[in-house]
């Protein structure tokens, strides 16, 4: 009985992770807060920088192996994907910047906005990303542009995940602002 009532907390937790929410042919798992639907991309606290891009060349200045090591981490526990990711980079498609991350079968996608840098001459704009929305595929990993986090600017404002073209899962995992995903 102890046992139980000390795993019960971590059990609540679990089942807060698993609370999800469905909308065309993406999956969404959901962690905790129902406000992290907000009207995006306001760049807040939350927001992490991850490099920027001088005479249109993208830098990444995170530390590349603690973001892929934590991240491989944090999917596996908070969105049941098992998958250790081995590269990460940024690319841009379509106006929108995405910071991907590959593994061998799963590829996650992060949203990416580019600050242009009024303070700075050496730089022509800051890169920052999203943490707390990620679209993942093991389905159309190949595809540049399926499964990747982008926003409904003209209705909504609100995140979603491009759907793939072959018709593959794409899964869109929130998470709450006390977890760093990467």
């Amino acid at each position: 009985m102890k046992k139980f009532i000390k795993i019960l907390p971590m059990m609540v937790v679990v089942l807060a992770l698993l609370v999800s929410s469905c909308s065309g042919d993406q999956e969404t798992t959901r962690t905790t807060d129902a406000n992290e639907k907000s009207k995006v991309p306001v760049i807040g606290n939350d927001w992490k920088e991850i490099g920027y891009i001088k005479d249109g060349t993208i830098v990444l200045t995170i530390d590349k192996e603690k973001a892929l090591a934590r991240l491989s981490a944090n999917m596996k526990k908070y969105a049941g994907i098992d998958e250790v990711y081995t590269d990460m980079y940024v690319v841009n498609f379509e106006d929108d910047y995405n910071l991907l991350f590959e593994g061998k079968n799963y590829r996650s996608t992060f949203y990416v906005a580019a600050i242009s840098s009024k303070v700075s001459s050496t730089v022509d704009a800051t890169l920052v990303a999203g943490p707390r929305i990620t679209c993942t595929t093991s389905d159309c990993s190949s595809e540049p542009t399926g499964c990747a986090v982008k926003y409904d600017n003209d209705d909504t404002g609100l995140p979603y995940c491009s759907p793939c073209s072959n018709g593959g899962k794409c899964t869109k995992t929130a998470i709450s602002s006390d977890v760093a995903l990467f």
